[in-house]
């Protein structure tokens, strides 16, 4: 018999994108680090500036800091096709509480360091990255985070957050204690001009359900070149200098702080939940990345915006990168203890809307299982297979009942 040739196998890819997402916040990150990579062998090898720069257009605004500002524009678009009446219906049940408990010190503690130290801030960090971290909630990632234990409440949460985490809140805030390069009216019209693309999307998008379709994947297109401009504008050499590594740690701690203490008390003792939606939006937005730029024309007491904010870029892209990694852990944490010190809570609260979620923490006879973690869950955040034998070739769960039985098989 003549040997059967074998059926060439179609070329399924390499997995770039599948990588980029087991990477929190990588669909940003990544393309960030690549561009300041390029950036830093360019100008310290000959070039003296950006590849993007020295190419020229298209792709000095495509994949550099001038193109910004468009992109910006686009994602305020996109955001605004996803809100609907409903959204803000859901939020005001439990999730606005969350968010005024962390936007409202964070705001405050920010207009406190401008008028006490000014806009060169303190410890190497300035006024303005102070203002583009505390300010800012990464709420791609807190869908994903809550995803085991959100209810509809929460989900709703998602487009707020989204709003509040936009330039244009911190832009507004950072405008009343700068002077623009033009006069008021020159002002007025820049956070007018932010305010039309979202605006636009909210009308578009709720006169007609299939634009709202469209453009609702289109944050996901826009985030990688976003992360190409951000990273074109930093110097890794001036990055890891000690001062702003410093900074980048201190600012963290800072964060955390601000996002996690009040918010928490809120979430715990007076909404009576869990914590995971407060503990879960404790993570920095790619997004804050790009307010600075926006103000870098603006004249802080007679301190240009651009060199009181001149390391913003670094420090952010720290802790970004420090955040996102830990705010799923963080959030694992916290659920475990609540699992397990507060059964009677967790079986009210989760009940109807998780009982899946019940079974995977409970056994038959409503003990804890000490070493259940949610691994299936995390596994889908991370993409990541948590423990051997946990995780099969289909990504499917090994009960850990039946993982033990194999053992002692």
């Amino acid at each position: 018999m003549a040997e059967e040739k074998k059926a060439k196998k179609p070329f399924k890819g390499i997995g770039i994108w599948n990588f980029l997402n087991k990477i929190p916040a990588g669909t940003m990150f990544v393309p960030l680090v690549l561009s300041a990579i390029i950036t830093t062998i360019c100008i310290h090898c000959g070039l003296g500036m950006s590849l993007w720069d020295y190419l020229g257009n298209p792709m000095k605004d495509l994949f550099g800091s001038t193109g910004q500002m468009l992109l910006i524009g686009l994602m305020l678009f996109c955001t605004g096709t996803t809100i609907t009446g409903h959204d803000f219906v859901e939020v005001g049940k439990r999730g606005i509480w969350i968010i005024l408990a962390r936007l409202i010190p964070a705001y405050a503690i920010c207009a406190i360091i401008f008028v006490v130290c000014g806009v060169n801030g303190f410890a190497g960090i300035d006024a303005i990255t102070l203002t583009c971290c505390l300010t800012s909630a990464n709420a791609a990632l807190y869908m994903g985070i809550i995803q085991p234990y959100g209810d509809d409440s929460d989900k709703g949460t998602f487009p707020i957050m989204l709003i509040f985490s936009m330039p244009l809140l911190p832009f507004i805030f950072l405008s009343c204690f700068g002077e623009g390069s033009g006069n008021i009216l020159s002002s007025v019209m820049q956070i007018i001009s932010l305010l039309i693309p979202f605006l636009l999307g909210v009308l578009l998008g709720n006169l007609d359900h299939k634009i709202r379709d469209v453009f609702k994947g289109g944050n996901a297109i826009i985030l990688p070149f976003l992360g190409f401009q951000f990273g074109s504008t930093i110097d890794l050499v001036k990055a890891f200098q000690g001062e702003v590594l410093l900074a980048a740690l201190i600012l963290t701690i800072i964060y955390w702080a601000v996002t996690l203490i009040i918010p928490v008390i809120v979430d715990k003792l007076i909404l009576k939940r869990p914590g995971y939606a407060s503990v879960g939006s404790a993570s920095l937005a790619g997004v804050a990345l790009s307010i600075p730029a926006m103000v870098a024309t603006y004249s802080f007491n007679g301190v240009s915006g651009a060199d009181a904010a001149s390391n913003a870029t670094a420090i952010l892209a720290f802790v970004l990168l420090i955040t996102n990694i830990l705010a799923p852990f963080f959030t694992k944490w916290n659920m475990n203890i609540y699992f397990k010190h507060n059964k009677e809570g967790a079986i009210k609260v989760f009940s109807r809307s998780h009982p899946e979620l019940l079974a995977q923490v409970y056994d038959e006879n409503g003990n804890y299982r000490t070493h259940h973690h949610n691994h299936h869950y995390f596994s889908k955040i991370f993409k990541i297979k948590s423990h051997k034998g946990e995780v099969n070739a289909e990504n499917k769960e090994v009960k850990p009942d039946e993982s033990n039985e194999n053992k002692q098989n």
